[in-house]
């Protein structure tokens, strides 16, 4: 159950101006180098402690670029229409990826676009009877979609 949050109150005249003196210097933050993805990641954790702290969005997060982020080349196979080509669009705080796979090709794909296509799939639904005699529907699990070879070379 989620806890329910209480609304701030509104800020009087004046009062944003002392909470943003009241921070400090955001030497910190602003000049962190962001050449690697663990330090988008590292950036994006402080961003996010920082702005909780605040209470308002100072610093957005940044999304880490493609060519940072880990790899591992893969063959896609599709179960449903094994000759089409498929959109792949993920775009979240992370990544932003959005490429045109073909079915039977070799691609080397960021860890989290793969574990995204994994995640795809068709509910399987349940039916139950219960004791009372109402009837209730569930889902029962998940029809991948796609099939996800790893590819090793040496």
């Amino acid at each position: 159950m989620q806890k329910i949050r209480k609304p701030k109150k509104p800020l009087m005249p004046g009062e944003m101006d002392k909470i943003i003196a009241a921070v400090p210097p955001p030497t910190e933050i602003e000049k962190m180098p962001l050449t690697t993805y663990e330090e988008y990641k590292e950036y994006n954790a402080v961003a996010r402690r920082e702005n909780k702290r605040l209470g308002m969005l100072r610093y957005p997060c940044k999304q880490c670029p493609v060519e940072l982020h880990p790899h591992e080349r893969v063959i896609i196979e599709r179960k449903d229409q094994p000759t089409n080509p498929f959109p792949a669009f993920l775009s979240n705080h992370l990544i932003h990826f959005d490429k045109t796979l073909v079915p039977g090709k070799e691609y080397d794909l960021p860890r989290v676009v793969i574990n995204y296509l994994v995640s795809l799939g068709r509910p399987n639904w349940k039916i139950v009877e219960k004791p009372d005699g109402s009837v209730d529907t569930y889902i029962d699990g998940y029809e991948s979609r796609f099939s996800i070879r790893s590819v090793f070379t040496e």
